[in-house]
């Protein structure tokens, strides 16, 4: 029985250090819309650009992160459903923020500035467990990217 278990380590070990894991790249926003107010919660739903040049899927398994507009705090997206991001694809994945209105009200006015066309900064930080293959691994996840402000004046 130990022999089996030093060896089922061992094979991971080579399994692993066979797999080489390309950063996946966030490339946008593509789309801004609402979801359904439920009990004064407000899904605001960013459909975001993702490229993964892995030759493997990748899939999100939970997690939690929180999510800013020009530095101010928009709400929380936990992950519910299980994502899964293709290999080798460039594609579109929605990240649902649960807010409220005085959050979108803060947003909207530390983003003022997007009616003039100056520039607003998503930024998205927290932790998130993935798997690919057989390796599961929680990561944080911190990112800070302008986005187009028309996508917010379109909402």
């Amino acid at each position: 029985m130990k022999y089996f278990s030093i060896l089922g380590i061992v094979g991971l070990l080579l399994l692993s250090s066979c797999i080489t894991f390309k950063e996946v790249k966030f490339e946008g926003v593509d789309n801004v819309s609402f979801g359904k107010v439920k009990q004064g919660i407000i899904p605001l739903i960013l459909d975001l650009k993702i490229d993964n040049s892995n030759s493997f899927s990748i899939k999100l398994k939970k997690g939690e992160v929180d999510v800013f507009i020009n530095n101010q705090f928009l709400g929380k997206s936990s992950l519910s459903d299980k994502i899964i991001i293709k290999k080798e694809k460039l594609g579109v994945y929605p990240l649902v923020i649960n807010t409220s209105f005085s959050a979108l009200t803060k947003a909207a006015l530390s983003s003022f500035g997007a009616l003039l066309g100056k520039e607003v900064v998503l930024k998205v930080d927290g932790k998130i467990i993935v798997k690919a293959l057989v390796i599961r691994k929680k990561i944080e996840v911190n990112f800070s990217e302008p986005i187009d402000p028309s996508l917010l004046l379109n909402m």
